[in-house]
């Protein structure tokens, strides 16, 4: 016995189209030069369970294993055929235009799949090449479809001519390098000449353009009034009123004896590394 040339693989109706496995199998059944006595045979066990049992409800009161092969295949057409309307076709087909995920040679094929059954006869050729081209969006491919002589415009000069649109395209997109933006943000730091001394710096406020920042602890979210730090003691120049990160003075080692005496609460060691500090991570004026 010679060697099975091909596969059909199970035919299962309700996820495959009968008339592309009927096709498939006159295909199978030649290049085998498979008998005709054997022909149902082959069809029947190329059947899933499902298409197995619809075939012989099909045929019921007759045995499946007693029919023909064009008595099989007649009855499968005729289920699987549905009525048309050629008016519903070509309603489809004039409807269609291209997705935008699709390219020129996808969109052609598809179109001749739905002029299937339209029935338009010696009009094909015209119809699949106007609808070719009016199924375009908006573009470069469709313009320079529409600047074709129709007269000598035929589907395949249309689909070379779509095809080299969309490689141009492709080719302008990719020589263009979108530029990158940078967003700058202002940067807060303390400032060497900020006014600190003695408690001065209460009611003042520092601006930096629109920022203001409090001349106590240098925080940029509330004003000095309100600091909780404006009683404080500097550790740097032991002036109250500002804390030891916003200090412009040199300490000269050496203390006045009204400032020594002047009750206040002494600024805390880690008061730059804060909760409040943390919290809000703060940036200082210049």
């Amino acid at each position: 016995m010679s060697a099975i040339i091909g596969s059909l693989g199970l035919f299962d109706y309700k996820n495959q189209e009968w008339s592309v496995f009927y096709g498939r199998l006159k295909l199978f059944i030649k290049l085998n030069d498979i008998k005709a006595d054997k022909q149902s045979a082959v069809l029947l066990t190329s059947f899933s369970d499902d298409s197995y049992r619809l075939v012989s409800n099909l045929l019921h009161p007759k045995r499946v294993d007693e029919a023909t092969f064009d008595e099989l295949v007649t009855k499968l057409n005729s289920h699987f055929t549905p009525k048309r309307s050629t008016f519903a076709d070509r309603s489809r087909f004039y409807e269609a235009v291209k997705f935008d995920n699709e390219n020129a040679e996808e969109w052609a094929a598809r179109l001749r799949g739905l002029a299937v059954h339209c029935e338009f006869g010696t009009e094909l050729e015209v119809v699949l090449r106007d609808r070719f081209v009016l199924g375009f969006r908006s573009g470069p491919e469709r313009d320079r479809l529409c600047e074709q002589d129709i007269s000598s415009l035929t589907l395949a000069k249309a689909l070379q001519i779509a095809q080299q649109a969309a490689c141009a395209r492709q080719a302008r997109a990719s020589d263009s390098v979108p530029a990158v933006i940078v967003k700058e943000e202002p940067l807060y730091k303390t400032n060497a000449n900020r006014a600190g001394r003695s408690g001065g710096g209460g009611g003042a406020e520092r601006r930096r353009g629109d920022q203001k920042c409090c001349t106590v602890c240098g925080l940029k979210n509330h004003v000095a009034e309100k600091c909780r730090f404006k009683n404080y003691r500097c550790n740097k120049c032991n002036n109250k009123g500002h804390l030891k990160k916003v200090c412009e003075l040199k300490v000269n080692n050496i203390e006045s004896q009204s400032v020594r005496d002047s009750p206040s609460l002494n600024e805390p060691e880690d008061n730059e590394d804060c909760e409040e500090c943390q919290l809000l991570s703060s940036r200082f004026c210049n």
